[in-house]
């Protein structure tokens, strides 16, 4: 993982901006400018102007960034999934796997440039560290070995840090798959979770397939911590992933 100039990068790009817990502010404004009537219309269907925020810069840092400088941002036009997984259906020039995850005062935008087309799998998660967790999650959700993880914590907060490591992956994998929680957290397992580059076990023999896994831990802000997901067909030699703040785009 590393950081880098550049929208064109090479490899998975994850983009970061910090969104407003109340009133809009510039990059909202910014953002909301480059939604479809579609996606105004949804937006100020929330109550609660964090969640409205959110999801303007979420859609927004999408369209600026699958559009590359080349496409307007207003001219992509998407279409969903049937689990709500939304990926672009025109221009082809502006095709490729992308993923949105958001937490309180931060949103990121997975991008995957290697991918032609809609080939490849991708799924973000971020949180907040200081979220309040309840261990009973772990236990009710996780796996087994996972579970042995969080038991052998030192203290609290490393325990909670790690908890919030384990929750991102999983996530990351789920969104990437394009299941949800559909696909039980327990029917798989990620090893060497403390790694940057963590690996996954299937538990379940219906998730065991042909794709080739990757992984990555990353602390896109100081106090946040998240998780990329990437699935390919083949083997990628020297994947990157490139953590870069939005606001600099703007």
């Amino acid at each position: 993982m590393q950081d880098s100039p550049g929208i064109h990068s090479p490899g998975i790009q994850v983009w970061h901006a910090g969104s407003s817990s109340s009133e809009p502010g510039a990059l909202e404004r910014c953002c909301e400018n480059w939604l479809s009537q579609d996606e105004r219309v949804r937006a100020d269907r929330f109550r609660i102007p964090t969640s409205r925020n959110q999801h303007v810069v979420g859609r927004g840092m999408a369209r600026r960034l699958l559009g590359r400088e080349q496409i307007a941002p207003g001219d992509i036009s998407f279409a969903i999934e049937k689990n709500g997984k939304p990926y672009v259906i025109h221009p082809a020039q502006a095709r490729c796997p992308f993923n949105i995850s958001h937490t309180d005062g931060l949103v990121i935008c997975g991008i995957d440039n290697q991918s032609q087309g809609l080939q490849g799998l991708l799924g973000v998660d971020v949180e907040k560290l200081d979220r309040r967790t309840d261990p009973a999650l772990a236990n009710r959700y996780f796996s087994k070995p996972e579970i042995d993880v969080l038991e052998t914590c030192p203290s609290e907060t490393a325990r909670r840090n790690m908890f919030l490591r384990i929750w991102t992956l999983k996530e990351a994998f789920i969104k990437a798959i394009g299941t949800g929680l559909q696909t039980p957290l327990a029917d798989f397992a990620f090893e060497n979770i403390g790694s940057a580059t963590p690996e996954i076990r299937m538990l379940n023999p219906n998730l065991e397939s042909a794709t080739q896994w990757s992984f990555f831990s990353i602390e896109p802000r100081p106090g946040y911590i998240g998780a990329v997901a990437i699935g390919a067909n083949s083997v990628r030699q020297d994947t990157k992933v490139t953590v870069r703040r939005f606001e600099d785009l703007l």
